[in-house]
């Protein structure tokens, strides 16, 4: 299954007809890999934290140490003292390295694909935090797991690419210019909406 393509893209491409012989092998080959699978995305589960909390300290200094779980039993459920930027981010890893969790389980890209990025990710250094995440699971990971997880990683990053070359940044000239200042109209109350 190099070629990542989506199950149900498969199966409705045969059109009510049986799968291809090589969409067979390919099925086998996923199902006798699901094991491994299941494994590395348990083994996703239980590091993420851990990973994501390396990241954020890369990034720059953080009170990275108030996220980790408290013997102090004041402390348990407590919001972790991030910046709200780095909440943000740090919320944001945590959906991109489920999303490829999910992805490596099924063997579907499609949860991959789905990650939306805008112009927030952009200001908060998401691709290079990716990367860094990338860096810190593939050190953590046997070369075999590591092999799992590279199509969809690869994916990932074609994702969050696409992203930033569909949300421009503003130039200068863009931030100088003066916003007319008409007006604005009436809002709709919500029994006109519907009216």
């Amino acid at each position: 299954m190099d070629d990542l393509h989506s199950w149900p893209e498969r199966i409705a491409d045969r059109e009510g007809g049986y799968l291809t012989p090589d969409d067979l092998q390919d099925l086998i080959r996923y199902s006798l890999s699901f094991e491994e699978r299941l494994e590395l995305y348990q083994v996703l589960q239980q590091q993420e934290l851990t990973w994501i909390q390396k990241v954020l300290q890369q990034q720059g200094p953080t009170p990275v140490a108030t996220a980790l779980p408290s013997s102090n039993p004041a402390r348990e459920g407590a919001e972790p003292s991030l910046t709200p930027a780095q909440r943000l981010l740090a919320r944001q890893l945590a959906f991109c390295l489920r999303s490829l969790g999910l992805s490596l389980l099924i063997g579907d890209p499609t949860p991959v694909q789905q990650v939306t990025l805008g112009a927030m990710e952009q200001y908060l250094g998401l691709p290079q935090a990716l990367a860094q995440l990338r860096a810190v699971v593939q050190g953590s990971l046997p070369a075999d797991q590591q092999g799992l997880l590279a199509p969809y990683w690869q994916e990932l990053q074609a994702v969050c690419a696409t992203s930033q070359a569909q949300s421009p940044s503003p130039s200068s000239s863009e931030m100088e210019v003066d916003l007319p200042t008409v007006p604005p109209e009436r809002a709709l109350t919500l029994a006109e909406m519907f009216v």
